[in-house]
């Protein structure tokens, strides 16, 4: 499947019969509706003709429309969506009893014990390189580990309850892992912590678009297919225009998508840290080739297949059939919610 980006300004997307015409001055490219996935525009000098729009509206195309550093500010989606109005009925109950805690406690442990799995599986992978620095990150993983295993012990009532409980879980695992991940990192991208809004270094900019442009809009078009309502969530407080329940599911695929790749990268030396940031604007903050790039690797890693919950599916697959588990699990037709998560 293909990924339409948007990207530069003056750029056209048009209709032709079944396929989308891309245009800007003497570039022309087709591309066939069937195997387009999603439609993402990160320039506001875009033109995207009705016809376009309608294109994709009928094959269930998501526009997304997103800054420069990537956070959407709006998504275009066909008005008939599938689920049920129970689903959502029950997911405002949820929020005063146990099951809110329970699916919180879940998104948080699946955050945690992918941070340790993947730290665990860079130590793996650097054990006969650098011996020293696969003990700290394996070290790191089993510290994580532990905070993991203490999710358990937070019982209560309801989330409102326990929920700076569990905030300050994370925190605490995601001081070890973003310091354990900046030994990886080549000195030159001066990463001294993890920043979202408004951040301008390399590795917290390709992050934050990683995480806003690229992951957030497949999370958010399976919680609505799921019958869900984004703004509901549990883990993540109440706030206008917070869509809080996608930022809860989306904390199971972060690392496992998004982190893994943008490392990756970096590691691989795929992107140069002297080449990652636009040079003279601005505005934009990644340059092109930065931007393609997270968009190719995050597509070819939805794509991945992998193993959880005794079944082989791509990652992508499993962004779907977690947000039917949270379904499942409010009306009554599961008794647990199990996050996803991906050993090493």
């Amino acid at each position: 499947m293909t990924k339409i980006i948007l990207d530069d300004f003056g750029i056209f997307l048009g209709r032709k019969r079944n396929r989308f015409l891309v245009r800007k001055g003497d570039y022309k490219r087709e591309y066939p509706a069937d195997e387009v996935d999603s439609i993402i525009c990160t320039t506001k000098g875009a033109s995207i003709s009705a016809g376009a729009m309608r294109l994709a509206i009928e094959k269930n195309i998501q526009i997304t429309f997103a800054y420069y550093d990537g956070s959407p500010y709006g998504i275009l989606m066909p008005t008939a969506m599938t689920g049920s109005v129970r689903a959502r009925r029950e997911q405002f109950k949820a929020y005063s009893d146990h099951r809110g805690l329970t699916l919180a406690k879940a998104f948080i442990k699946g955050k945690l014990k992918n941070q340790a799995n993947l730290l665990k599986l860079m130590a793996k992978n650097r054990k006969y390189r650098d011996e020293i620095l696969a003990e700290k990150l394996y070290r790191a993983g089993r510290s994580i580990d532990r905070l993991y295993e203490s999710i358990d012990l937070v019982d209560g009532m309801n989330i409102e309850e326990k929920r700076q409980t569990l905030m300050n879980i994370e925190a605490e695992a995601a001081r070890a892992y973003w310091s354990t991940i900046s030994l990886i990192l080549p000195s030159e991208l001066e990463f001294t912590g993890r920043k979202t809004r408004g951040a301008r270094d390399p590795f917290n900019a390709m992050l934050n678009f990683g995480y806003q442009a690229a992951l957030f809009p497949e999370v958010w078009r399976a919680v609505c297919y799921a019958g869900l309502d984004p703004y509901a969530g549990f883990l993540h407080a109440d706030r206008p225009g917070k869509p809080s329940l996608v930022l809860d599911l989306m904390e199971e695929f972060r690392q496992q998508t998004v982190d893994r790749i943008i490392i990756g990268l970096i590691t691989r030396r795929i992107l140069k840290p002297s080449d990652i940031l636009a040079q003279g604007s601005e505005e934009r903050i990644l340059s092109k080739i930065t931007v393609q790039k997270i968009f190719e690797e995050f597509m070819n890693r939805l794509e991945t297949k992998v193993m959880f919950d005794n079944r082989k599916g791509t990652l992508k697959s499993f962004i779907y059939s977690q947000a039917r588990n949270v379904t499942r699990f409010l009306i009554g037709e599961k008794m647990r919610y199990e996050p996803f998560i991906l050993g090493w």
